[in-house]
């Protein structure tokens, strides 16, 4: 039978000092629904956890301050969505993913701390965020550092955080009234964890024209969630017409993007959907700007 120790940590301070008694054998863990299930498929060994859920009340938070919004890591997926800041057009795009983000039980103890350390592809809230250019506080003893969420990843289950480092928020500089955000999956059935294709698509808008656009897929060719940077410089000082977007889309977005083959999809629908859906979501956050 495999056992291992839990640590149950009094205070941030307590969990960060705890790296020092286990080293890189020590594993942090919130709500588990990542981590206990790359532990059942033998993906994952430890020998020792760091239960993080005890620091919630410090690491759970959904706030606008100084101009930014913060979102504490330990804020679970139905805490995000509750929240009285995504009752905003601004942040429609972050009400989609929570709304749709697997089954109503793991979105009671899904993180989204977890969600953005988990560097998978299809990891919701983290290809959202990214569309609003958000950073990632992260904590060691040695102190705290601040990461763009766009350089976070180096592949797929593997980040610039260190062992020894807790990520504690999220944050991104409040978006102006003029703006909005969708995202949009698509799979098999409504409620899956995975998915074909995800995107997420953050806009403003000068009257008709796009002022700003920012694009993040579940992946761009590696095993991440990324931003599309050569659609988004299409589309910038462009009217937000149908007729330009599908021009963008069919002759842009291929030229970026290189998609897989597998058990699943093939590369070639993928690339499809994901031009048929980056084209829905686009036309719908200028709905949503306009109030329509």
């Amino acid at each position: 039978m495999f056992r291992f120790d839990v640590y149950v940590p009094k205070d941030l301070r307590d969990a960060l000092e705890a790296f020092k008694i286990y080293g890189e054998e020590l594993v942090p863990i919130a709500g588990g629904t990542d981590l206990l299930v790359l532990y059942r498929q033998g993906m994952v060994r430890f020998k020792a956890l760091l239960d993080l859920w005890s620091l919630r009340n410090e690491l759970s938070y959904v706030k606008l301050e100084g101009g930014l919004v913060k979102i504490g890591a330990l804020t679970t997926i139905d805490e995000l969505s509750s929240s009285e800041l995504l009752k905003d057009k601004r942040f429609a795009g972050l009400r989609d993913a929570c709304k749709t983000f697997a089954s109503p039980f793991i979105r009671s103890v899904a993180t989204v701390g977890g969600n953005v350390g988990a560097a998978h592809p299809l990891s919701d809230i983290t290809i959202t965020l990214l569309t609003y250019d958000a950073s990632v506080k992260v904590r060691s003893l040695e102190g705290e550092r601040v990461v763009p969420l766009k350089s976070f990843f180096l592949d797929k289950r593997k980040t610039v955080k260190r062992p020894d480092e807790l990520i504690t928020e999220v944050f991104f500089s409040e978006p102006p009234n003029n703006a909005s955000s969708a995202f949009i999956k698509l799979d098999r059935k409504v409620g899956h964890g995975m998915g074909y294709v995800a995107v997420g698509v953050y806009a403003e808008l000068d009257g008709d024209v796009i002022k700003d656009v920012r694009i993040a897929f579940d992946s761009m060719g590696r095993a991440f969630p990324e931003r599309a940077l050569m659609t988004e410089n299409a589309l910038r000082g462009m009217e937000l017409s149908e007729r330009n977007v599908d021009k963008v889309v069919r002759e842009v977005l291929p030229k970026e993007m290189g998609r897989i083959s597998d058990y699943r999809a093939s590369a070639e629908y993928r690339l499809h959907l994901s031009q048929v859906l980056l084209k829905r979501a686009l036309l719908g956050v200028g709905r949503r700007v306009r109030g329509e």
